[in-house]
């Protein structure tokens, strides 16, 4: 495995600031490393911006925060819900996209699995999905970014 290399663009002091609250989201416990020791504020969070780049900002906007490590996710979570939830996602995907957590959990990631169009399962068979495909479908759509900017706007 090649050596890390900070791709993040992230300071030092924040990247300790979110080592200090990956240690309070997630320590060790029953057998499973704290999200410190498997680098979370490190290669790991390379990985989760790698694919989620959208996260760098929020979470920025996050560890600006000047609240003492404690009280920083409470305040995050109060004054700026979206930079929160770049948090959470960054130090828990980070955590359990680590091959050492996965090994523990028992988890290979996903595996694809044959369907074979000549098994029914008996459910079908027996008509019980009928009265709920009779139903219709139940969603509330997502709203489009127009939705959005029309919310933002006023």
């Amino acid at each position: 495995m090649s050596a890390w290399r900070d791709r993040s663009g992230l300071a030092d002091g924040a990247r300790e600031k979110l080592a200090e609250l990956a240690e309070l989201m997630i320590p060790a416990a029953s057998g499973m490393p704290s999200a410190g020791e498997v680098g979370v504020a490190g290669a790991q969070l390379d990985r989760v911006l790698g694919v989620r780049p959208d996260l760098r900002e929020p979470v920025l906007r996050a560890l600006s925060n000047t609240e003492p490590t404690g009280q920083l996710l409470a305040n995050v979570e109060a004054t700026d819900p979206e930079a929160y939830v770049a948090l959470c996602l960054v130090i828990a995907g980070g955590y359990y996209m680590h091959p050492e957590v996965r090994r523990r959990l028992g988890y290979d990631g996903q595996e694809p699995d044959e369907v074979r169009a000549e098994i029914i399962p008996g459910y079908i068979e027996k008509g019980l999905l009928e009265p709920v495909l009779a139903q219709g479908p139940r969603f509330r759509a997502a709203p489009d970014e127009t939705d959005r900017s029309r919310k933002a706007d006023g």
